[in-house]
């Protein structure tokens, strides 16, 4: 990009008074015929976008760059082209020496040169186009490496001349009819969507299993294929080409581009801003769309993959294609938008500008900042942009490493996560580190007391004594975790033997005592056999009392053994019958919902019927994973918050050391797709199963008021003590590096 003017004294063998003659003479050769040039208008100053209709390239350059470069008419002399330059910006007499305005005009015209914006290079033009950019894929590097790997994209051929054809008609879509029509649909389709809230659990319950993790493969595949088509068809119905469609892969994730930069020579910024946007346009439609349907077909695998497109083009692309803080559609709106193009780089380059200020003081010069115009007001707001995009790319890229290793674990791929996290680590953090102090280009005179790292030195210092001085401080430790109410150890009433539910004497949240009678069953067969074994007990009694009397031992003692064969049957029916009678082992309050409605069931034998719990204090668990459960320990104090309550705490202590594992399945309670924070996948079984090796805590909690009921949705957060911040640092670094790596 051609680059505004800036006032550098001449260097050393720049043209000077004595060559000037010479040089006065040559003509200048003209800029290509071929080139494209828009107006447009941006931060209330006028631009030129310049279209490079060989290598597809588009250029913005300023007022005052276009004027000079349109001196270049192929019959000026350097002399002629001076004074006309002179003549339309009289400033520059006062801008530039002589020498520097000669320098100034060289320079232009040989980036006019190298942007092979002149007709000298001919019809060789396109053969040095292709051949350097052959070179440039020849390049790679592990930056490189890492795009293709995560970022792979393919162009497959030219479809201008198709879109034509498609985008004539359907020119309806774009009138204002169509618009209110389609934010009626939309509106409609939010209502159906929230009528139909209480089926969500099952839907997103459906949505990751691995059957429908392809169809929604598929359908990714599909519904960004027409997010594409509507960018294309939107820039060639408002007079932009459209030259490139291809294959993309992104995080492997597979989608099909269309490249409408042809949209930057477009003068109507309204119409700039609707071709960005075209596509957010077309997945919201078909969520719309796809809303009505999903609740009106039967459940199944058609309503699963209505779902897959609700999920895809609604919360998808509002939160990464609408997202201005990546270069993806929401970013061109908004540039277009607070008309400064090219945000990103500019808020970068800004405060990279600053911080080079800052360290190296306001004298040095700072080559990248001489290349890109400075913004002239909302500053804050570069400030702010800038730090926002790269924190987030930065959470995006630590995210990206940290996904891949537990999701790829279960399918036997972690050999393959820690080969892409260790390529994602050194190409977008440890290599951009490194060409970043290579650019500071520091040489034996930044050594001397007035040196760049001397001062960068006294910048450093007390920085470095600051922060020695935290790693030194002793810092609370606070755990934090999301989930449910999730009961330790409730009795479970579960009846001993086989009977239909004769009366329920409970309900759910009545507080009972121990050995109340909680319900009563009816076994017929067992009743019976307590009547039968007492009437044979009886007989027997009556057995042994005859034998006594006519004094005869032998047959005393056959009727005292037949007796006390009786009595053992007698007492096993009486304890069978006294099963029926199902009773609190102790005291606490009732938690099963609904038991009426259990009443003339049959209840069999070690089936749970309810459960009971004492709710204060309640005893309750908290899931922890590997590098939590290490700092905590009986006795420490947890403090817990109810979405229920938002403005009661509840006090709670931790009731014993953390020492049970959740294996191949965890509660729904602690789940990440349900109210939890504990990453999980799905099983072929519908199990919920911890992506990480996750541990649980037992906690008593003092609800006096009993406000806290099991299924609650809570955030606890567990006091761990206090501990130096260097060494909860060096542990967190220490954490992020593979076990393999550590020894």
């Amino acid at each position: 990009m051609v680059s505004a003017p800036t006032k550098e004294p001449a260097s050393p063998g720049a043209v000077s008074g004595g060559a000037a003659p010479a040089q006065d003479s040559v003509v200048l050769p003209p800029l290509r015929p071929d080139l494209v040039v828009t107006k447009q208008t941006y931060e209330r100053r006028t631009f030129y976008v310049v279209k490079d209709p060989i290598s597809l390239q588009y250029f913005r350059m300023t007022a005052e760059d276009y004027l000079l470069a349109s001196l270049f008419n192929g019959r000026r002399t350097f002399a002629q082209i001076r004074e006309a330059y002179q003549a339309a910006c009289p400033h520059v007499r006062l801008d530039y020496s002589p020498e520097e305005l000669n320098e100034r005009i060289l320079r232009f015209a040989n980036d006019l040169a190298l942007l092979q914006f002149l007709s000298v290079q001919g019809a060789r033009l396109k053969s040095r186009w292709e051949h350097a950019k052959k070179n440039r894929q020849k390049k790679g590097g592990l930056y490189e490496l890492a795009n293709t790997v995560f970022f792979f994209r393919r162009s497959m051929f030219d479809p201008d001349r198709l879109f034509g054809r498609m985008a004539r008609p359907l020119a309806w879509i774009w009138t204002r009819q169509t618009l209110w029509i389609s934010l009626g649909v939309m509106a409609a389709a939010v209502v159906v969507f929230f009528s139909r809230v209480k089926f969500l659990d099952q839907a997103l319950a459906n949505l990751f299993q691995w059957e429908n993790i392809a169809l929604m493969w598929v359908t990714t595949i599909v519904v960004k294929s027409i997010h594409e088509l509507g960018h294309g068809l939107t820039c060639k119905h408002f007079g932009g080409e459209v030259h490139e469609v291809g294959f993309m892969s992104m995080v492997f994730t597979p989608y099909f581009f269309v490249n409408v930069s042809d949209c930057w020579t477009m003068p109507n910024r309204l119409h700039r801003i609707l071709v960005s946007a075209a596509g957010i346009y077309v997945e919201l439609i078909f969520a719309s769309l796809a809303t009505f349907l999903w609740a009106v077909v039967q459940p199944g695998w058609f309503q699963n993959f209505l779902f897959n497109v609700i999920v895809i083009t609604s919360v998808s692309t509002l939160v990464f294609n609408a997202n201005p803080l990546m270069r993806f559609d929401g970013y061109y709106i908004l540039t277009d938008l607070i008309e400064i193009p090219n945000l990103q780089g500019k808020a970068r380059t800004l405060i990279q500008h600053k911080i080079h200020r800052l360290i190296f003081g306001p004298s040095q010069k700072d080559e990248a900042i001489l290349r890109v115009p400075l913004p002239r007001q909302r500053l804050a707001f570069f400030y702010t942009y800038a730090v926002l995009s790269w924190v987030y790319g930065y959470w995006v890229i630590y995210k990206l490493i940290v996904f891949m290793e537990p999701h790829l674990e279960p399918l036997g791929l972690e050999g393959a996560a820690h080969w892409f996290s260790a390529l994602a680590l050194t190409s977008w953090v440890v290599v951009p580190l490194f060409g970043f102090f290579k650019s500071m280009q520091f040489s034996k005179a930044d050594l001397q007391p007035d040196g760049r790292v001397r001062r960068l030195t006294r910048f450093l210092g007390p920085a470095a004594g600051f922060l020695l001085l935290c790693c030194l401080l002793p810092v609370p430790l606070q755990i934090r975790r999301a989930g449910a109410v999730q009961l330790s150890q409730p009795d479970q009433i579960r009846p001993k033997v086989n009977g239909f539910l004769a009366e329920i004497l409970v309900r759910e949240g009545e507080t009972v005592t121990e050995g109340q009678l909680i319900a009563r069953l009816q076994n017929r067969e067992i009743t019976q056999n307590l009547a039968a074994a007492e009437a044979r007990l009886k007989s027997a009694e009556a057995s042994v009392q005859r034998a006594l009397g006519t004094d005869k031992p032998a047959e005393q003692l056959q009727a005292e053994s037949i007796r006390a064969t009786f009595q053992a049957k007698a007492e096993e029916a009486r304890r069978d019958a006294q099963d029926l009678m199902l009773r609190a082992p102790r005291a606490g309050t009732v938690l099963t919902p609904n038991l009426h409605q259990k009443l003339g069931q049959l209840a069999r034998s070690n089936e749970m019927l309810c459960e009971i719990a004492p709710l204060n204090p309640m005893r309750i668990k908290i899931a922890l994973n590997e590098k939590e459960v290490r700092h905590v320990r009986a006795g420490q104090t947890v403090t817990l918050r109810a979405n229920a309550y938002p403005g009661k705490t509840f006090q709670a202590t931790v009731d014993s050391d953390p020492v049970m594992f959740f294996g191949e399945s965890i509660p729904p309670a602690f789940s990440a797709r349900r109210s939890g924070d504990v990453p999980v996948f799905v099983d072929a079984k519908g199990h919920d199963v911890p992506l990480e090796r996750t541990y649980e805590a037992a906690v008593l909690v003092q609800n006096p008021d009993r406000l806290l009921r099991p299924g609650m949705t809570v955030r606890a957060k567990i006091h761990a003590g206090r501990q130096l911040w260097g060494q909860l640092l060096l542990q967190s670094l220490r954490d992020s590096i593979n076990l393999d790596f550590r020894f």
